[in-house]
């Protein structure tokens, strides 16, 4: 008996059921590195899209531009500023009766 209480109790399952906490707790820090990837490059390719954006936004801002609108109908289309007698006021009041 004597023997018996030298002898470290130490239960068979104890080691499998280590093993498997061991295999899964690598397993789950796994998973957390891949997420955490896949959010960064997601993050970066989201940041790139938004400056894209922005950047077509001014090349529409620019060619909307009412100044470069005016020079090339200048220079492309000929065409110049109304004569103050080509000028045709229109009343909103007449139009919007009339339209009734």
């Amino acid at each position: 008996m004597k023997n018996r209480l030298l002898v470290p109790w130490f239960p068979v399952w104890a080691l499998p059921v280590l093993l498997i906490l061991a295999i899964g707790t690598v397993w789950v820090r796994l998973a957390i590195v891949r997420t955490t990837y896949e959010i960064s490059q997601t993050d970066s390719m989201i940041r790139n899209l938004q400056q894209d954006r922005e950047q077509e936004e001014l090349k529409v801002t620019g060619l909307r531009s009412p100044r470069r609108l005016e020079t090339i109908a200048r220079v492309k289309f000929g065409l110049t500023q109304p004569k103050a007698e080509q000028v045709i006021p229109m009343q909103a009041e007449r139009s919007l009766s009339s339209a009734r």
